[in-house]
């Protein structure tokens, strides 16, 4: 009932944080950046893209995305990936208060160190401020043997905007506890 409720009034302010997001792209001197490298990685962090956001994407050297929302707050058609040389993989994960689920934590880690030499990675959500934020911190424990503060840091100093809720911190430290675990280990 939580997540509903949740998930409902995340439907209600998708478009208000959409246009507040892309006025401050617009407006800011600094350049408030839809999208930024993760130094160290073959990974860009960002938020949702647009259409005519696809082939600048793949003009950067975007091979693959991980799209980690929900159906309504996606504005490009897997198609449209697909006609720019682009695979996607798509986690629906509602905003705010919630984190992928360990599965699809693993699974999207896996899918973007399976792309590794092949290209850039655009991991977004609709900010790129928590659950694309999460995805990115999971792939640096896993495959750079960060821990959760290492990763999380290494994803400021690139990104500034991160901010995860408490059950995205949770996540991305159960994941590294997983990771983390002893061989032999039934846990």
């Amino acid at each position: 009932a939580k997540q509903a409720a949740v998930g409902v009034g995340a439907r209600a302010l998708f478009y208000p944080t959409l246009a507040y997001s892309l006025a401050r792209n617009r407006l800011s001197p600094a350049g408030f950046k839809w999208w930024h490298k993760i130094t160290d990685t073959h990974m860009l962090l960002g938020a949702v893209p647009f259409p005519s956001d696809v082939p600048r994407l793949r003009a950067l050297g975007v091979t693959a995305v991980v799209t980690l929302t929900e159906p309504y707050e996606r504005l490009v058609d897997a198609k449209l990936y697909k006609a720019h040389g682009m695979e996607n993989l798509v986690l629906p994960t509602t905003d705010y208060l919630y984190a992928p689920s360990q599965k699809d934590l693993r699974d999207a880690t896996a899918f973007i160190h399976g792309k590794e030499g092949g290209g850039l990675t655009y991991v977004h959500c609709k900010a790129g401020r928590a659950r694309s934020a999460t995805v990115v911190m999971c792939y640096l424990v896993r495959y750079k043997g960060m821990t959760t503060k290492q990763a999380y840091d290494h994803v400021r100093s690139c990104r500034s905007r991160v901010s995860l809720a408490p059950a995205q911190w949770q996540a991305v430290q159960d994941f590294e506890d997983f990771y983390r675990r002893p061989a032999g280990s039934s846990e």
